[in-house]
């Protein structure tokens, strides 16, 4: 008796499992369609683009995964990077990283979001949650909301965004307002 009820039962689970169960083609094929898996995978790696034999730009990330087989070929860093733009002297003249980016390769076009900060040699700080970098024009920009920190803790922000060469050396925030110290002098 107790023997019937337990195959009963097994039956009934098995019922159960096998008509919760889909075959649905358009998901199926989801899984195999090339923009979906990454042609190359890479761990700890590093980009270096270099002029005449001299480093200009070195990108460092954890992890890389590259989809050169779809119609607009793109890299991309799940877990960030961090990126070095270097003088003629291999000094470092800026630093952003970010913890999320796109390259579209065709468009020579960077999009890093999530906690962007990019630091220059000047000690300025901007910081962003979204931030592009076009390769062709050499420049950086964002339309969201920017803060710009100077090395004597002036904070200014960018409501609309900003644009700044490429190195950060030169910057404009859109929609711009900040903190400006006023000297009083004493009249004695």
């Amino acid at each position: 008796m107790l023997k019937n009820k337990i195959n009963i039962v097994s039956w009934f689970v098995l019922a159960i499992t096998i008509s919760s169960c889909e075959n649905n083609l358009e998901v199926v094929k989801s899984f195999s369609k090339a923009e979906n898996v990454p042609d190359m995978n890479g761990t700890n790696t590093e980009i270096i683009y270099s002029d005449s034999a001299k480093v200009k730009v070195r990108i460092v990330s954890t992890e890389l995964e590259a989809y050169r087989h779809v119609k607009e070929p793109y890299l991309k860093f799940p877990k960030g990077l961090h990126v070095y733009f270097y003088n003629d002297s291999l000094k470092v003249n800026a630093e952003v990283s970010a913890k999320f980016a796109v390259y579209q390769e065709n468009k020579k076009l960077w999009e890093a979001d999530n906690d962007v900060v990019v630091v220059n040699k000047k000690g300025e700080k901007l910081n962003t949650e979204q931030l592009f970098w076009d390769e062709n024009k050499q420049i950086i920009y964002s339309g969201k909301y920017c803060r710009i920190t100077t090395p004597d803790s002036l904070q200014h922000s960018g409501e609309h965004g900003m644009e700044a060469k490429q190195d950060f050396s030169e910057w404009k925030l859109l929609g711009a307002s900040g903190t400006v110290p006023i000297r009083v002098k004493n009249e004695q």
